[in-house]
């Protein structure tokens, strides 16, 4: 596909995803919210041939409990994973096409402090550091917050005390291996690609990517909400509800589900942002439009090398599986991320086509894996109805 002349971050009109014209993708979506793979469902297309507009669909609500709401075209999500691609891995990619770094910058030379030599931004990028998967950095610093600020509940020490307890925490987990010698999906490597930006452009991360990324692609309505409230204080009800957290004491709605990027404040190089299907798309559109230079975006798109089978790119994933998550019509250049609450943007460069799928499918709770099927069926049956528009 050729890359756009159009404005990166012009006017989008917003339209509705006609049911005439998608009658196989509305049923699905419709299926969905009765056979509660979530409670709300805001699906949406963009296509390079038709570059100022993108069409929605909505049904369901965004809000069960404790009162019903309903899911709007505009609602707010909680985008959780796709916070990576949103935010973190293309604020890198910025600061590549800027030649502030490289994608073989060592970490080290962004965070001395660091204690492990040899991983680079690619290997945080890809997954390929060799860093473990997870680690319960909620549990370790409600306990430190404890011991320093007595008598304080988490949500109420200073969010920048708390994001420099969190870097001690993740500065302490050494590799399981040497990096490219596995490929794992690891949100310690997102943590640490997010304090290395922050050093990087000597911002905040969730203001480094409003400034770098958001701004200059013209969406306006994401954000990371930084918490300083507990979550029953701080609801907002213009978006989608996720989790009834027991620790928490609350429904979320608002305030980020990732545990680790709540207790230390927020915004995170793994989850954080928040924000509507429009504004994924635009962000789509702007890559797809020349946001950063064909060069980079190749390099930023092209499957990593190491180590061998790898099916991840600097930050994106790629249809793979038996049963991809995009389903069986997207192409093999296709690149994409998925949510835990529910989210996921595809992107397929062959075809100049973008499509997001926001659900609440954590609300109430996140015991509620149906999403994993939902999403390949989805995704066929939207690449249906386009097929037969195309005729």
């Amino acid at each position: 596909m050729a890359i756009l002349a159009g404005a990166i971050a012009g006017e989008m009109t917003v339209d509705r995803l006609k049911e005439a014209e998608f009658p196989r993708t509305w049923d699905v979506l419709r299926a969905g919210v009765t056979e509660k793979v979530a409670s709300g469902m805001v699906a949406g297309i963009w296509n390079s041939r038709i570059p100022d507009r993108v069409q929605l669909a909505h049904t369901g609500l965004r809000r069960e409990i404790p009162g019903p709401l309903p899911m709007e075209a505009d609602t707010i999500f909680d985008l959780a994973s796709v916070s990576k691609v949103f935010g973190t891995a293309t604020l890198a990619a910025i600061m590549v096409e800027r030649r502030w770094i490289s994608w073989d910058t060592e970490l080290q030379a962004l965070l001395p402090g660091y204690p492990y030599s040899g991983i680079r931004l690619r290997h945080l990028l890809s997954h390929t550091s060799g860093l473990p998967a997870w680690a319960p950095f909620w549990e370790l610093l409600r306990e430190r917050c404890r011991e320093l600020f007595p008598g304080h509940e988490v949500h109420e020490i200073p969010v920048p005390a708390r994001q420099k307890l969190m870097r001690e925490l993740v500065f302490a987990i050494p590799p399981d291996v040497g990096p490219e010698t596995r490929v794992l999906y690891s949100d310690l490597s997102f943590l640490l690609l997010g304090f290395a930006l922050e050093e990087l452009t000597r911002m905040p991360l969730d203001q480094a990517v409003r400034r770098f990324v958001w701004q200059p692609m013209g969406i306006t309505d994401a954000f990371y909400n930084r918490t300083r409230q507990s979550a029953a204080k701080a609801v907002i009800e213009q978006v989608a509800a996720t989790e009834d957290c027991p620790w928490r004491g609350a429904v979320l709605q608002g305030q980020v589900h990732d545990d680790n990027c709540w207790a230390m404040g927020g915004y995170a190089g793994h989850a954080g942002a928040f924000g509507t299907a429009k504004d994924v798309l635009i962000f789509a559109r702007a890559l797809l439009s020349g946001f950063v230079s064909a060069n980079t975006l190749e390099q930023f798109w092209r499957p990593v090398a190491l180590p061998a089978g790898c099916e991840r790119t600097l930050g994106w994933d790629t249809p793979s599986g038996a049963v991809p998550a995009v389903g069986r019509f997207f192409s093999a250049r296709t690149v994409g991320h998925l949510g835990f609450t529910g989210t996921s943007l595809w992107i397929d460069r062959d075809a100049g086509l973008a499509v997001v799928l926001l659900t609440n499918r954590v609300h109430p709770t996140r015991e509620n894996d149906r999403i994993k099927a939902f999403r390949p069926r989805f995704h066929d049956a939207l690449r249906a109805d386009l097929h037969d528009l195309a005729r």
